[in-house]
């Protein structure tokens, strides 16, 4: 049974060419983190491995099939990331080039999984789109890449395309109560989850893990408390330092979008449904000082999510200095 229903429609869409004899070698899926992206690329992966097709799905029973579950499949290449690397390198390409010109181990075809494509150097897309432009015969290429993530036009024109959608909210929040399997969340809370990431529901899930959901319920104590004082520089060890910063930097811009949205009388489009009374308190700051503020914590969001090197304890002291001075 699948266990990640929203993916069926994704899944038939790009397998039809394929029974039809005419799927495109190359194929781009663009997505949000956590819509299950992995598992939608390792479906479409072992159906074109499989040896015994059912129409568009893998049989399952092959030896094609039975290796790839194992998780060791020759024919099946995934490049990603290095750890400790800000890109992948052309050598992470080129070795993978060569061996799709070989004959496959398993007598079919051959899937190269590029991960996170647009992190590819210059010379690594390059080096790749020589073989886009003249595939060798049953190789069949998958770019998976974030939603923002920018791809080389002419590795893109050669590429059919697709964006993986996320389900309804309230489809996400059936689901997550499926998961789940209790009652320790309310509706306003499942919602919250789903919305604050971008309705991806595994990352919704994982961020209702009790741990990282009680990171999020302190967070929000503490924001509220020192806001009340006016004296947000209590949140600087909080934040400086922290492995989850983005998210906690996130979590404070969708405050302040949600504090304009009920100001507006938006109430319908507000994230952070289980916290009125924190929307309600930073609303009482007025639209101005809101804007002042969310445009403040976005571009220190942005300067430390796309600029690496920089000060991290600089620019988080200078954000909640500024914060201070907007709030007095």
């Amino acid at each position: 049974m699948n266990t990640q229903p929203w993916l069926d429609e994704a899944y038939q869409i790009i397998t039809k060419p394929l029974i039809q004899n005419r799927a495109h070698h190359a194929l781009i899926i663009k997505y949000i983190t956590g819509s299950g992206e992995n598992s939608l690329i390792n479906r479409l992966a072992m159906r074109l491995l499989c040896l015994h097709p059912l129409d568009n799905q893998p049989c399952g029973h092959c030896h094609s099939c039975q290796i790839f579950l194992a998780e060791n499949h020759p024919d099946f290449y995934i490049i990603d990331l290095e750890k400790g690397k800000s890109a992948i390198s052309v050598n992470q390409i080129r070795p993978i080039i060569a061996k799709i010109y070989e004959r496959s181990q398993q007598g079919g075809r051959k899937v190269i999984w590029i991960k996170t494509a647009s992190l590819m150097t210059e010379a690594a897309a390059n080096a790749l789109l020589k073989t886009l432009e003249e595939p060798p015969i049953e190789s069949y290429f998958i770019l998976s890449d974030q939603q923002n993530g920018q791809l080389l036009p002419t590795i893109r024109s050669r590429c059919q395309y697709y964006f993986l959608k996320v389900p309804e909210l309230d489809n996400s929040v059936i689901w997550l109560k499926q998961q789940l399997k209790s009652n320790t969340y309310n509706d306003n809370e499942l919602a919250s989850a789903i919305l604050l990431n971008e309705n991806a529901p595994l990352a919704a899930l994982a961020l209702l893990n009790p741990e990282q959901w009680s990171v999020r319920q302190q967070f929000y104590t503490h924001l509220y408390s020192h806001l009340i004082d006016n004296d947000l520089w209590q949140l600087r060890d909080k934040l400086i330092n922290q492995d989850n910063l983005f998210s906690l930097l996130h979590w404070v811009k969708t405050l302040f979008a949600d504090a304009l949205k009920a100001r507006l009388k938006s109430g319908r489009f507000i994230i952070n449904r289980d916290q009125v009374p924190l929307v309600r308190l930073i609303a009482s700051f007025g639209n101005d000082r809101i804007m002042q503020l969310y445009r403040l914590w976005d571009n220190s969001y942005q300067q430390l999510v796309t600029m690496s090197g920089l000060n991290q304890e600089l620019i988080i002291s200078n954000l909640l200095a500024q914060s201070e001075i907007i709030l007095n």
